[in-house]
């Protein structure tokens, strides 16, 4: 193991962090991608909403996450600068380990 690797990984609250960002942002993306394409529409059946949600492709990278979370969390630190942060930033080194864990742990990943 490089060094450097040794640095992206991290401690067990900063990884449910980043898993739980990376399922928002996958859904959302989803979502959107299927409302915009008029794939869902109102009063259609949840089963077949998950069937399309299955199979449509999100696209990110670790970088993007990481950014993503980043900005989050410098506009929470805007919004109340006094209150203790528990993260305070993420790497795409860090975001990309998560993914790879998600991956290896049988998680089903769009990216």
């Amino acid at each position: 193991m490089e060094p450097s690797d040794i640095e992206d990984i991290p401690p067990p609250e900063k990884v449910a962090f980043i898993a739980y960002n990376i399922g928002v942002f996958e859904s959302v993306q989803k979502f959107g991608n299927l409302i915009t394409s008029s794939k869902i529409t109102g009063g259609m059946d949840p089963a077949k909403v998950a069937e399309l949600l299955e199979e449509t492709r999100a696209f990110y990278d670790a970088e993007m996450i990481a950014q993503l979370i980043n900005s989050m969390l410098a506009q929470r630190t805007r919004m109340s600068p006094s209150t203790p942060r528990t993260i305070e930033r993420v790497t795409a080194g860090q975001v990309d380990y998560v993914i790879r864990q998600l991956k290896a742990a049988g998680i089903s990943i769009n990216k």
